[in-house]
């Protein structure tokens, strides 16, 4: 399995369009913003602060949780 910013706990997903493959990492701070970044991203192999998910959704009826992974890729667990 690929190390991708979408399996990090730092990754928040766009809450308004569930098809989107960007969003942002809340541990990375530039400006007082978190950086936006694909839920692709290699950089998640390489980053300091990644922290793995123990939970990911992919079931649109839970789109209030911010590890939802709407994204092609992404397996329920």
């Amino acid at each position: 399995m690929a190390v991708l910013c979408g399996y990090c706990q730092s990754f928040l997903p766009q809450s308004t369009n569930s098809a989107a493959d960007d969003g942002l990492c809340r541990a990375i701070i530039e400006d007082g913003v978190g950086i936006e970044v694909s839920i692709y991203d290699v950089r998640a192999e390489k980053c300091n602060y990644f922290k793995p998910v123990e939970r990911i959704r992919t079931d649109p009826e839970f789109q209030w949780d911010p590890f939802v992974r709407h994204a092609r890729g992404f397996e329920e667990k």
